[in-house]
């Protein structure tokens, strides 16, 4: 797995490597909705969870239509970065390459069937299998050191040194990282504490939702992780859509852990709270998926 995300990692330079060299090659402004477009078509290609399947969801929900627009203008931005560095270095290096906009546009291009080959966002490996990995390779409790918590927020410092451009497969690959030093429940609470101090970034943020709704941490880690990661979480919408949406996963993959989960009324409560926001709709999906993994006997 290791080995694919750093394939991975390959063609996304190579993505971001094409204006760039468009850049140093002199190549004029008006290239750059092309790259625009080929970044956009990364992100249908490689995220397409992110995306409605529907022409309903595309005509009849805001939510799309505002992603779109928030992502081609980070795009567009992350575009002109790579041009303008480009043309940077060519100047200060008073260098100016001959070939054109079309390698830049095909090296570009290449990058995003070269990464479709080694990562299939619909199967294995998912970010579940990651963190199953990583729970499988961790140590058990009685072969930590002395004070396991302390071992986990060190091994948490990289993570929080992160971008919030950080994406849940990168913090994916740093759990995964971190899992043979530290145990899970310790690496739980330390994520827990950095939440409770306020001092937790985003990628820590995306590290606690990733962790606490993995249905088989959920079983394993002692204590109710996703009632205590829903209190700690930052009460913004977009991060309750997220948690949501994970969760509502895990329920379905493992009713069983049906236990461990919010209680409807807290979650019916939230859905209220986040009414007409992003969150709504996820919410109220994990309110139907904790409903339905209910015990008959109500009982976990």
């Amino acid at each position: 797995m290791q080995n694919r995300m750093r394939l991975l990692m390959v063609a996304t330079a190579l993505l971001y490597f094409g204006p760039l060299l468009a850049g140093l090659g002199g190549a004029g402004w008006g290239t750059t909705p092309f790259f625009l477009a080929l970044f956009m078509l990364w992100l249908f290609i490689l995220r397409p969870q992110q995306w409605p399947h529907t022409v309903h969801d595309w005509l009849h929900r805001y939510e799309p239509w505002a992603a779109l627009g928030t992502n081609l203008a980070v795009q567009l931005l992350l575009v002109l970065l790579l041009f303008g560095i480009g043309r940077g270095i060519g100047g200060a290096l008073h260098f100016l390459p001959s070939y054109g906009p079309a390698l830049p546009l095909t090296v570009s291009f290449l990058a995003i069937p070269f990464a479709r080959m080694v990562w299939d966002p619909w199967k294995a490996p998912h970010l579940n299998d990651y963190l199953d990995e990583a729970l499988h390779k961790a140590p058990l409790p009685e072969a930590d050191a002395a004070d396991p918590l302390a071992m986990a927020k060190s091994l948490l410092v990289p993570l929080a040194g992160l971008p919030d451009s950080a994406d849940e497969t990168e913090v994916a690959g740093h759990l995964l990282a971190m899992a043979p030093h530290v145990n899970a429940e310790a690496l739980r609470t330390a994520l827990l504490h950095r939440h409770a101090s306020g001092e937790a970034t985003r990628a820590e943020t995306l590290a606690l939702i990733l962790h606490a709704t993995d249905a088989a941490l959920i079983r394993t880690v002692p204590g109710d992780g996703p009632n205590l990661a829903l209190v700690a979480l930052p009460q913004d919408a977009t991060t309750i859509a997220r948690f949501a949406r994970r969760l509502t996963a895990a329920l379905k993959a493992d009713p069983e852990v049906w236990g461990k989960c919010p209680s409807v009324d807290h979650l019916v409560d939230l859905a209220d709270h986040f009414d007409n926001t992003e969150a709504e709709a996820p919410l109220r999906d994990l309110i139907e998926a904790t409903n339905a993994a209910q015990p008959s006997d109500g009982l976990a």
